[in-house]
């Protein structure tokens, strides 16, 4: 293969990638806003609800961490484990 071949390939690849690059990030983009009208939603919910929302510390949403003492905590009974699924 040429140099000018591999430098037409290359090229034609990365404007492949920045096109799914840019499709990407407006799907992430979509998806942050669905986010952020369901967490207003849940917390108009709360409110009506007389519950407080609970004060977030910063504006992303961190995933709260879980220790599991033992392996037997890990174990969730099938009918739980179902329950939780289906929600």
């Amino acid at each position: 293969m040429s140099l000018m071949a591999l430098g037409s390939e290359l090229s034609e690849l990365k404007k492949s990638l920045n096109v799914e690059v840019d499709q990407l990030r407006s799907e992430f983009q979509d998806l942050r806003t669905t986010l952020r009208q369901q967490q207003e939603d849940v917390t108009a919910s709360l409110k009506n609800l007389g519950l407080q929302d609970v004060p977030v510390e910063n504006k992303e949403t961190v995933a709260p961490k879980i220790e599991v003492k033992d392996e037997k905590d890990q174990d969730l009974p099938k009918e739980e484990n179902k329950e939780e699924v289906n929600s």
